[in-house]
């Protein structure tokens, strides 16, 4: 008797390990990005269909006669404001050449209200300049000549000296002019460009400028500021991928301001966010998961942005001590864990507000305090120290793409300092971005030893796995030195980086202050929220039209970014006295709006009205869109394979049998057999029509969803078999009874055959196409024989000749679908 240890033994090694394997895939599934994919799956069908009206979008919550009023005299008013412009401006033409929408900022407010939008034909912006600093604050154009001086003043920062000499506060926020309105006051969207044009970038530029030039100075050694000429150093450029002087001077700089011990380059932060991924995995013995927080945001391509970047990336919630526990129970799947300091102003666990556009009900984000944000991140090091020093190397990554230069701390690991020992955070790996290179494409993935592209470089097939041609280019080295210079020594600017950045942040933070006070003061269901030169929108009442707000902003004369007032940013060029105008325009947008009833708070019961009316809305555009197709394939087929009045009438006839006899056998008599008899005998009739007169061009048929010519004969070769199978069933039977015990009835072996016809055809549309799709072909051929009458009741007679006219079998025809017209290829 064998013994029974071994396959004991092997069934609980099975056993367990399915049940660690099922657990740990649940637990995964469960932190993974279920909500997006959601979103994701439900974007291919809530359509909104045919316009509803302006009144019936001003009226989606239920609002009271004499708010519907007012919301009718706001929609005047802004009309009047925004729509007074002319629709073929040089925007207009350009944003229909562009595929990136952003740049045609051609929506500010949630979709449910997008016949509430408005032209954007103000978008083609002309001109920038620093807005006039005078005496007046109501924004009048300033005079040609000091217009004339003040672009060139920003052009050259400060002609005379090269360390640019001019007062901050002298510049004045950004005013653009587009081809159709002028003076806009700028509330932008550039997260780059965060000190000001003349303090800063123009001194940056002049001295990048010089270092790029690939010419001498009129066979000088020396320029006109008495620096050496850099046209041979600078000719570097064109030998990429190699290493060079500028590059060992930014490794230097960048690692000394970090810590850091190792830098990788990349174009944008996106990229740099994917290759770090890349090369964390191959330095944790290639551990594939990455936790993330709550939507966080990371970057936008395929390895990164939430929809894309796979179950291996996996959410977990802010601020929870659940979520370190988490990380430490699973370190052996976990490479990295990955955090964007930026949540502490957006809010943990808010995604960050990404404008109007999602904005239902209220928008308020309460950041956790810094004391806390801060103890949390430690708390967060310190387990991911604990993992790499006890159990298996888990990499600590701060995201600082966003957050770095914004502050004097320059760096979110020096930001958030220890609430009770005072020490900076130590990460294993940041990325930087954005500001790295004074608005050059340029970013940066800083690591500690062994966290990047760390492997035993004997294991021959493993690789680098981040390349690029244009991976640490010399123009963007250049500006990042020039910029870390400055930083690093004060070079070229008058006013230190930190400086600048203290006096930005705290006047600010003031206007925030200031801001707030206004709105509540005018009893305003608005808040501002800043981080340094960065800004969000809160409102406090559960209104549906919150998301109109930046249009009266835009009455007012704004010009806003991409973002609209979701996220936005001003530059260290902002003066008070700018400040001052622009809080009151906030304020003046705010009292219209709220006169007009926007802010009007919806009630319960408005709410799950319109979410009743939604859903019915949303449905039946999806079943009408389902119709559609089924319609359309039905036309299509036709198009293209249905062009002969013999399968003209032999459809027309068939279908007849098919709704008088075949249908009633099958759905009405119960007798399957009969009925399928019958089927099979109108397909006969059916089908010759497409095999002996069809001239059927095998190119256009292709536009056909459902059988070709060649499946088509595939079926007909199936039935032949299975009737075949059927006159010899009891020496079938016997064989197949030695291996299968199988019982089937004449109807149900009918019943099989009929549907086998159709189900192999199903499968592999919904195989290619998805199920609805399949669903959507298997009710079209169901119903053809009834469409079929109304479209060929025409040919239910036809001349006896068209019987004569047969197809050449190994011909080819062309049809031409406007005439109609078939012509046999040579």
């Amino acid at each position: 008797m064998s013994s029974p240890v071994l396959p004991l033994t092997l069934a609980f090694i099975g056993i367990s390990l399915f049940i660690k394997v099922i657990s740990e895939k649940i637990a995964f599934f469960l932190k993974s990005n279920i909500k997006y994919r959601v979103l994701d799956f439900l974007a291919d069908y809530i359509h909104y269909g045919n316009d509803i009206g302006i009144k019936s979008s001003l009226s989606l919550d239920s609002p009271t006669s004499d708010v519907l009023k007012r919301r009718e005299k706001g929609q005047s008013y802004l009309s009047s404001k925004l729509s007074s412009l002319a629709s073929d401006s040089r925007g207009e033409t350009l944003k229909s050449k562009l595929v990136d929408c952003r740049f045609a900022l051609a929506k500010v407010c949630m979709p449910l209200m997008r016949e509430l939008e408005f032209p954007t034909n103000r978008n083609f912006l002309i001109e920038l300049t620093n807005r006039p600093q005078q005496k007046d604050q109501n924004l009048q154009p300033a005079p040609e000549e000091e217009k004339k001086d003040q672009i060139e003043n920003n052009e050259k920062g400060d002609a005379g000296q090269h360390a640019g000499n001019s007062d901050v506060s002298s510049a004045g926020m950004f005013i653009v002019h587009s081809d159709q309105v002028k003076d806009l006051m700028y509330i932008g969207n550039d997260a780059v460009h965060t000190l000001g044009i003349q303090s800063f970038h123009a001194p940056i530029q002049e001295e990048i400028n010089r270092r790029m030039s690939l010419l001498n100075n009129n066979g000088n050694d020396k320029d006109k500021n008495n620096n050496d000429n850099n046209a041979e150093a600078s000719r570097l450029r064109f030998a990429p991928i190699a290493l060079n002087p500028e590059i060992e001077k930014n490794a230097d700089l960048i690692l000394g301001l970090t810590g850091m011990d190792q830098v990788r380059y990349s174009l944008s932060g996106s990229e740099a966010m994917d290759a770090a991924f890349k090369d964390i995995r191959a330095s944790c013995r290639n551990k594939k998961v990455i936790v993330r927080f709550s939507s966080a945001y990371h970057g936008h391509v395929s390895g990164v942005d939430y929809l894309n970047c796979g179950p291996d990336h996996i959410f977990l919630e802010e601020c929870s001590q659940q979520s370190i526990d988490f990380i430490e129970k699973y370190h052996f799947r976990i490479a990295a864990v990955v955090v964007n300091p930026m949540q502490h102003f957006t809010g943990v666990n808010k995604a960050s507000p990404p404008g109007e556009k999602l904005t239902l009900t209220s928008r308020v984000r309460q950041a956790v305090p810094k004391d806390v944000y801060a103890k949390w991140l430690h708390d967060l090091q310190d387990k991911c120290n604990y993992c790499t020093k006890y159990l298996s190397k888990v990499a600590l990554v701060l995201d600082d793409i966003y957050f770095a230069f914004r502050t004097p701390e320059l760096f979110s690991m020096k930001y958030f300092t220890h609430p009770e020992t005072g020490a900076a955070l130590k990460p294993n790996v940041v990325v930087l971005g954005k500001g790295i290179a004074a608005g050059y494409p340029l970013s940066m993935v800083l690591g500690q030893k062994g966290f990047l592209n760390t492997y035993d470089k004997k294991f021959l097939l493993q690789v680098n796995k981040t390349v690029g041609t244009l991976s640490a280019w010399y123009g963007g080295i250049v500006a990042s030195n020039v910029y870390l210079e400055s930083i690093v020594k004060g070079s070229f600017i008058k006013t230190s980086v930190k400086d600048q950045l203290l006096t930005m942040v705290s006047k600010f933070d003031q206007f925030t202050l200031d801001l707030n006070a206004k709105f509540a003061a005018e009893n305003l269901p608005i808040r501002i929220r800043s981080f340094s030169n960065t800004f969000s929108i809160d409102y406090l009442n559960k209104s549906l039209y919150n998301s109109r707000y930046p249009q009266y902003l835009m009455a007012e004369g704004l010009y806003l970014g991409n973002y609209s007032t979701g996220k936005f940013n001003l530059n260290a060029d902002t003066t008070k006295a700018d400040l001052d105008v622009l809080g009151d325009k906030f304020v003046t947008a705010g009292i219209k709006m709220d006169k007009d009833g926007f802010f009007e708070p919806m009630t319960s019961s408005a709410k799950r009205k319109l979410f009743c009316q939604l859903a019915v809305r949303f449905s039946s555009i999806m079943m009408k869109q389902f119709y559609d197709q089924i319609m359309k394939d039905k036309h299509i087929d036709i198009e293209v394979s249905h062009n002969h009045p013999v399968n003209k009438f032999g459809h027309f006839w068939s279908s007849v049998f098919m709704i008088l006899v075949a249908y009633p056998y099958i759905f009405m008599f119960g007798e399957p057999l009969k009925g399928c008899i019958w089927f099979f005998l109108t397909h006969v009739v059916r089908q010759s029509g497409h095999f002996f007169y069809e001239h059927q061009d095998r190119d256009i048929e292709k536009l056909k969803f459902g059988h070709k010519d060649a499946s088509k004969k595939e079926a007909a070769a199936a039935l032949a078999v299975a009737f075949a199978i059927y006159q010899y069933r009891d020496q079938v039977w016997d064989y197949i009874s030695r291996y299968v015990t199988i019982s089937l009835s004449i109807d149900q072996y009918a019943s099989l055959v009929a549907l086998f016809t159709v189900i192999p055809h199903y499968v592999e549309i919904s195989y290619q196409f998805g199920y609805t799709r399949g669903i959507s072909w298997l009710l079209k051929i169901i119903t053809d024989p009834f469409t079929d009458l109304l479209d060929f009741y025409t040919h239910a007679v036809i001349h006896p000749k068209w019987f004569l006219d047969f197809k050449e079998q190994k011909a080819k025809y062309k049809l031409d679908l406007k005439t109609k017209l078939i012509s046999k290829v040579n």
